[in-house]
Order: structure tokens, then sequence, then C-alpha cells
């Protein structure tokens, strides 16, 4: 298995993670909302939805993008760790976080150094 395969396919797992589970937590699994589902399902899931076509592809600047989202949601994993109701909800967000930012920080250092490569050899 190549490196950058194992990278795109971490970053890929948490992303895709991250969307199917705040669909299952917030649609779901939660009884009762103080904030509509729809629209914290909207603003949830509206950054991760924009940028499934470039993971998935394996463009840099998307996975660049994908680590600044993953801080996000990394910081909203640890703050319902601390709330008992919604731990695992927390800690998954965590872990599915932490996922998307290794895989995505990988993935665009090695594609930015195959990148810088093909323009030395071009010039």
């Amino acid at each position: 298995m190549n490196l950058i395969t194992l990278w795109r396919s971490l970053a890929s797992g948490g992303l895709i993670g991250l969307i199917f589970w705040i669909i299952l937590w917030n649609g779901w699994l939660t009884p009762v909302q103080e904030v509509p589902r729809w629209i914290e399902l909207l603003l949830l899931l509206t950054p991760l939805m924009l940028m499934v076509r470039g993971v998935l592809h394996g463009r840099p600047s998307t996975h660049v993008y994908a680590l600044l989202a993953s801080l996000f949601y990394a910081s909203m994993g640890c703050w319902y760790a601390m709330a008992p109701p919604e731990q695992w909800y927390g800690y998954v967000l965590l872990f599915l976080s932490v996922c998307l930012y290794v895989g995505g920080y990988m993935t665009a250092k090695i594609l930015g150094k195959q990148q810088t490569q093909i323009t030395k050899e071009i010039t």
C-alpha cells in the first residue's frame, strides 16, 4: 500500500465519518434539542459537504481547507466531551476530526512536494 493512499484514506474516512456521525447524532440519536434540527444540520454539514469532492479527488488546496475545518470540529468535540449527556458525541467528533486533520496534513504535504518536483523538472 502506498503512503499517499493511506493518508488520503484517513482523510476521506475522517470526512465521511464526520458527515455520517453528525447526521446520525443530530438527526436521530438526540431526543431533545434547543436549536431546530434542520438549522443545526445545515450549519454543521455545509462546510463538510463543500470539501467532499476535493478530498476524494486528492486536491491539495481542499486538504488545506479540510485542516482548518477539522480544527473547528475538534474544538466542538472537546466542548461536547465535557457535557455528560453528549460525551460520546464529543469523543467521536474529536477522533474523526483528528483523522481528517492528520490525513489532510500528510496528503497536502506529499502532494505539495510532488507538485514542486514537477515544476522543477519542467523549468
